[in-house]
């Protein structure tokens, strides 16, 4: 990790939270910012039509938790979580949820070691499904918040150093997917497109920025991490990473959880379905063996419970989610065409695990409206 030598104003991550203004002034303030070994600025994305903050307070919240301030969309909290049977283990941080749009977004921001992210803050957004939940991005959504960095930093350059895969195994194997972890030093573009031509999806990606000096690759600015699951990570530069990734990824959550909503027939004239479709660019389903894999697939649904209603030659299966029990059926009625139909209770976070379980277990498509043919 890269850090600058401290200074009389260096701010520090016990310090920086400590002045709550707006969110332009804290991003701002990262400037100053000096993080101590192994420490990384991290945020999580949220969606949720409630307010993040009122439901962290509310009742059902996780011990530990302490509101410390709050400013203009802003809220400073103290998290220390125990956990473990036979032996105890403790994890304590402190973090902001800041909401900086209109839009039904909000994000949590911390600065510590990774393990304050995955012991404490991540299994506490966690707890707040159904009424909260993180989004996901697909993978062309990744490559383009990416190259929003690469047009930034030009001519410096962005080289991808890591990255976390599922690859699908062949039909031969006792395993559906290959998880992968890998180690490498290129260009982003020419990651993602090997990707796409081995059916590899990324969880996530870590890279660098760098710059060409004497045909050596300098690095300059900062490492990052941005996941799938709307998780992002830096060792510095904050206010560039924030114009060029967080704002869309802002968007990108937004617009997702605008598709998803009010999908419920409860909620629809005349109770009517109000259907979506994921669709592929090639007929995908003219091979029968993808259907007998969508069906093993969304039978793996580990959020809920998945009857085969019918298998051949069309596929109809019911999903229910195991928290807040929406349910929605699931039919291939066309060879490039996964129907969506959510039923009477349907919550836009329960057909947003749905759908990104397909993703995960099946393949990749593009999310639409249902288009009748």
């Amino acid at each position: 990790m890269r850090r600058k030598s401290p200074s009389l104003f260096d701010k520090t991550s016990q310090t920086i939270f400590q002045s709550l203004l707006t969110w332009e002034k804290l991003v701002e303030s990262f400037g100053d910012l000096r993080l101590e070994d192994e420490e990384l600025i991290q945020l999580v994305a949220i969606g949720s039509k409630q307010d993040i903050p009122t439901l962290l307070q509310s009742h059902n919240s996780p011990k530990g938790l302490r509101l410390i301030g709050s400013g203009k969309g802003l809220s400073h909290f103290e998290y220390h979580r125990k956990f473990g049977r036979e032996k105890q283990h403790s994890v304590a941080g402190q973090f902001v949820v800041a909401h900086p749009t209109s839009d039904p977004i909000y994000l949590l921001l911390f600065i510590a070691e990774p393990r304050f992210w995955r012991q404490g803050i991540l299994p506490l957004t966690e707890s707040l499904y159904p009424k909260a939940a993180r989004p996901f991005l697909t993978q062309g959504e990744i490559h383009r918040l990416l190259k929003n960095v690469q047009r930034a930093v030009q001519p410096q350059r962005l080289r991808v150093l890591e990255f976390s895969s599922k690859q699908r195994l062949a039909a031969v194997a006792r395993k559906r997917f290959q998880s992968v972890r890998e180690w490498t030093d290129r260009e982003f573009d020419s990651v993602f497109k090997e990707a796409a031509e081995r059916n590899v999806w990324f969880r996530s990606v870590s890279f660098d920025i760098v710059a060409e000096e004497h045909g050596r690759l300098v690095p300059r600015g900062a490492g990052a991490k941005l996941s799938k699951y709307g998780y992002f990570g830096c060792d510095g530069n904050f206010p560039l990473f924030e114009k060029t990734i967080i704002r869309d990824l802002i968007q990108i959550a937004s617009e997702r959880l605008k598709f998803f909503s009010n999908r419920e027939r409860l909620s629809t004239p005349n109770h009517a379905p109000s259907p979506l479709q994921i669709e592929y660019e090639f007929d995908i389903f003219k091979a029968s063996d993808q259907t007998t894999k969508l069906v093993e697939a969304m039978r793996r649904f580990k959020h809920g419970r998945c009857t085969i209603l019918h298998a051949n030659p069309y596929v109809h299966l019911s999903i229910v989610d195991n928290i807040d029990f929406s349910p929605a059926d699931l039919w291939v009625l066309s060879q490039n065409q996964i129907l969506l139909v959510p039923q009477i209770r349907a919550s836009e976070v329960a057909l947003k695990r749905i759908v990104n379980h397909t993703f995960e277990n099946f393949r990749e498509g593009k999310i639409s409206e249902f288009q009748e043919r």
